[in-house]
């Protein structure tokens, strides 16, 4: 229940604060006064956005500030809070603050919070009805919204749709994925000649630095055994080769190796030298022999080394490494392409069961809203008949049709006639402006017994009626008052009379400038008040006694 609103800064309110009691709260006031910045504050304290026009029009001046005090049960929403990881309050407040540079920043019991917070909440608790929603009778969603709350069956359809959505999803990502099959089965034949190629050459880690570095050995053979040659020469074979030479001083020096101990130090360093030299020799003789030319192998290695620059350049690609990982990515996509073939598969088989689950939930559904519509039609007909319109007849045709969407396979029309005798046709077709409102106040209040909302407010929704009918309005107000708080903002004085607080907005200058101002009527002003209503600006006796004897009757 709504406990407070206090507006700040707001178009050409500069501070208005509103505190409507538990029963029927009436607001009225001169048009232009500011009754519908009232609801656009009220609307951003429902999680609505900000639109910066709607600021006070004083550039630099305070930050506008719309805030509202909330009497709010814990065995409805303390886990509502809890799933939102805000702290429960029973009186909680939700604040909007919009700065001059349109920003806005919104906080719940002074916890920042976003707009889908403050809307998971509110839209729980509050519900506005305008006139300007008389259009929406024909709206789909309206429709739906009115059968499935009365049938109690909002759950079940809310459920359906994130199934559906969820099925959606699926079917279009089996469109995907078909489609990619199709293109990739024309490029499949493609990339298994790429692959065979790659699988035919079976291409080695390092494989081409190790052909180029044998290249080189290949085209410097006769080179290399020639210097090989010499080594083993110089080193070993000729009659004055260096191993002699060192022999021959190793025998000199042993001679004196137990006389020195320098000398018996160079005497071992020759002998290792003489080792090593050997071991030279050696080494340099097998260099020799695997460096002898092969003219058969060095074509083999040049024709490799042409076949992979060739594959390099056919895949764009510089090193050899990326050659490789060409290799792997064609393998992998060659994969893929057979894995979606199996994906597709799988696809269609979830979407055939979840259409059954889909179908079956959907027949349901539209069991619940036929049962539903014939008490709908039944409760219209008698609150149209109590709003003077005794001969109207209504009836909800719905229709089952073959496939399902987001609210099953439900197709819904409302037939409407105000005159006996007449057929019944689409509403859009038949209603005029004055049984619109009507039919409005009839589907809201049907709709406001089948929720869990504490506060309605109905912002000028009696437009075109007047005389017995919107004293009827009136009733069907007080009436809604026992089990809600309502916000009724009007402009007939026999709706007015009902209110069990009156609060008047009017405007006045300041400094030049035009405010609006809220004020709770006193039963003297609510007199003058309801006399202006009947008679015009400036009421006559006789209008001061009509008022009086217009709220004594509604008494009584």
């Amino acid at each position: 229940m709504l406990l407070k609103l206090s507006i700040s800064n707001f178009a050409i309110i500069k501070h208005m604060v509103f505190e409507p009691s538990k029963g029927l709260n009436i607001i009225t006031g001169e048009t232009g006064a500011g009754k519908s910045i009232v609801m656009d504050a009220l609307s951003l304290i429902l999680g609505n956005r900000a639109d910066i026009k709607t600021k006070s029009e004083e550039g630099n001046a305070e930050k506008c500030i719309v805030e509202g005090v909330f009497q709010l049960n814990a065995s409805k929403f303390k886990a509502l809070f809890d799933t939102l990881e805000l702290d429960f309050e029973e009186q909680t407040i939700i604040r909007r603050e919009i700065n001059d540079n349109g920003k806005s920043r919104s906080f719940i019991n002074d916890t920042p919070v976003n707009l889908q917070q403050i809307k998971a909440i509110t839209q729980n608790l509050i519900s506005i009805h305008s006139q300007h929603e008389n259009t929406q009778l024909t709206d789909r969603d309206f429709q739906f919204n009115l059968l499935d709350n009365y049938a109690g069956i909002s759950n079940q359809v809310f459920e359906f749709k994130k199934n559906f959505n969820a099925f959606k999803n699926k079917a279009a990502h089996l469109r995907e994925c078909e489609q990619k099959q199709q293109a990739w089965l024309k490029e499949k034949d493609y990339l298994n000649y790429l692959i065979n190629e790659f699988e035919q050459l079976a291409l080695q880690v390092n494989e081409e630095q190790l052909l180029e570095a044998e290249l080189n050995l290949l085209n410097n053979a006769e080179t290399i055994a020639q210097v090989s040659e010499a080594m083993v020469q110089l080193i070993t074979d000729n009659e004055m080769s260096v191993v002699d030479a060192l022999n021959q001083l190793k025998s000199q020096l042993k001679a004196i190796v137990n006389v020195s101990g320098l000398s018996k130090e160079l005497y071992n360093r020759i002998e290792s030298s003489i080792i090593e030299l050997k071991d030279i020799a050696s080494e340099a003789d097998n260099l020799k022999q695997s460096a002898m030319p092969d003219a058969v192998r060095l074509e083999e290695v040049n024709n490799r080394l042409l076949t992979i620059q060739n594959l390099k350049r056919k895949h764009g690609v510089i090193e050899f490494n990326d050659l490789l990982k060409e290799q792997s990515v064609i393998s992998d996509k060659l994969l893929t392409i057979g894995n979606i073939d199996y994906e597709i598969e799988l696809l269609k088989k979830e979407l055939e069961v979840a259409e059954k689950d889909l179908d079956k939930v959907a027949i349901k559904l539209h069991v619940d809203r036929l049962k539903a519509a014939l008490k709908i039609e039944a409760e219209v007909k008698q609150i149209l008949k109590n709003l003077e319109m005794p001969k109207a007849e209504i009836k909800f045709d719905l229709t089952e049709k073959a496939q399902f969407d987001e609210y099953g396979k439900t197709e819904v029309v409302i037939l409407f006639t105000a005159n006996l005798g007449m057929p019944l046709q689409a509403l859009n077709k038949v209603a005029s402006g004055g049984e619109l409102s009507r039919l409005a106040l009839s589907f809201r209040s049907i709709q406001a017994g089948h929720s869990d909302l504490s506060t309605l407010i109905f912002d000028e929704i009696d437009t075109g009626v007047s005389g017995k009918v919107a004293d009827t309005i009136g009733s069907l107000f007080e009436q809604l008052s026992h089990q809600y708080q309502i916000i009724a903002i009007t402009h007939l004085p026999q709706v007015a009379g009902y209110g069990q607080s009156h609060f008047m907005i009017g405007k006045r200058e300041e400094q030049n400038k035009t405010v609006s101002y809220l004020k709770t009527l006193s039963s003297a002003e609510r007199v003058d008040e309801l006399a202006k209503m009947l008679s015009g600006n400036s009421p006559t006796d006789i209008a001061r006694k009509n008022a009086l004897e217009l709220i004594k009757t509604i008494s009584s």
